[in-house]
């Protein structure tokens, strides 16, 4: 008989006990915690032919999402939770990856893309469903008919070919150009908008074009036919370091070493170099908006937060993943509120962000940024140097 008293009066002090409690999720007046996890889904390759884009991406969210964590997160204290997605460079797998943060894994926003043909097939499924910040892939389709949730922060392919495009006219003037390009809409793109920028009279002429899919990785056919065109300089546009450093590595080797070389704005890179060796890339001239050694205050402190992290320097690609990040919690944590997508959108296109690359600011949700011309010297990235 004591035990059954125990026993009752065990039962009766958990009920009074969970009357008293809310879940782990609320507060006591039943709405969200202001401790639950805010969740931003990252889609990236991470795998692939644009993996090496993708990881460093990542690299520069992580670091984002650790340095807000570190100091006290937003919201009054709510820490940032990345949940992180590979899209292999697939169109249809980006499509399912962001289904599945939607859906399944119900995130506060989205983020991320490398390839443009990618960030186009994902575009309508977030579209007026929550804030989408894509972080590299730059073709103009990917902002067209815009809902009020998507931003972007990379400079697009006409944005660049603007400085980019005329330096080589007006500065380089080679009367030829031979292109290899990949198959995609953003190579397609960048070959359109190259073309308008030397429409004029004394514009470089294009005597060979050659495009390749992002799965190939010998380009002998295709370079032995431009190297046959004899141009005085050849144009290369991929959006994936590995292609690049093949190509330019391949056309080392067959001899292509007098032709000046000219790479797709946006896509310098020190692994590039590392990958294609120095004496392959020596002299290539492209643009970008980011330098590590950019003076100011916050560059700095990025700049010594991602060495102490990574072990190395950051460059655009970590730059644009950590403002991806970055810029989205700091909108949240300004409109007071995670899932009024509205008022976070509006912090984002009426704030001049603090960035590593200067102050930034959007424009019906992009962001605005102006290149600077950058070459290989030595092995290392600098300022382009006549």
């Amino acid at each position: 008989m004591k035990k059954w008293k125990v026993y009752l009066c065990a039962v009766v002090f958990l009920i009074l006990a969970g009357c008293n409690q809310t879940s782990g999720n609320e507060s006591s007046d039943g709405s969200s915690s202001s401790k639950s996890a805010v969740k931003i889904g990252v889609v990236l390759p991470l795998t692939g032919p644009a993996a090496l884009y993708g990881q460093q991406a990542q690299e520069g969210g992580k670091l984002a999402a650790k340095m807000i964590n570190d100091n006290g997160g937003i919201l009054g204290g709510r820490q940032i939770e990345l949940v992180v997605e590979d899209d292999q460079a697939k169109p249809e797998n980006g499509v399912n990856m962001f289904n599945k943060l939607i859906n399944k894994d119900k995130v506060d926003a989205i983020t991320g893309g490398v390839n443009s043909s990618v960030s186009i097939a994902e575009k309508d499924i977030a579209k007026n469903k929550l804030v989408n910040i894509v972080t590299i892939s730059s073709a103009p389709e990917i902002m067209e008919n815009r809902d009020p949730f998507r931003f972007r922060l990379n400079t697009t392919n006409d944005m660049r070919g603007k400085v980019f495009h005329t330096f080589v006219k007006d500065t380089l003037k080679p009367k030829t150009v031979a292109v290899i390009a990949e198959n995609t809409d953003y190579g397609q793109v960048e070959l359109e908008i190259l073309k308008k920028n030397w429409s004029g009279k004394d514009a470089p002429k294009i005597i060979g074009t050659e495009f390749f899919e992002l799965t190939e990785t010998d380009f002998t056919n295709p370079l032995t036919k431009l190297k046959a065109a004899k141009a005085d300089a050849i144009y290369v546009v991929s959006s994936a370091i590995e292609i690049n450093s093949a190509i330019f590595k391949q056309a080392h080797q067959l001899g292509m070493n007098d032709t000046v070389k000219l790479l797709a704005p946006g896509n310098l890179n020190t692994e590039f170099i590392k990958l294609a060796g120095a004496d392959a890339v020596e002299g290539t001239i492209s643009a970008d908006i980011y330098l590590s050694s950019a003076n100011n205050e916050f560059n700095h402190t990025f700049v010594t937060a991602f060495e102490k992290e990574y072990k190395y320097k950051p460059e655009k690609i970590q730059t644009l993943g950590f403002e991806a990040i970055w810029f989205l919690a700091k909108a949240m944590d300004k409109a007071g509120t995670v899932d009024d997508y509205q008022a976070i959108s509006k912090v984002l296109e009426d704030t001049e962000w603090e960035s590593p690359r200067g102050n930034v600011d959007f424009v019906d949700g992009q962001a605005q940024g102006e290149d600077a011309l950058l070459m290989v010297k030595d092995g290392i990235i600098v300022p382009y140097q006549p």
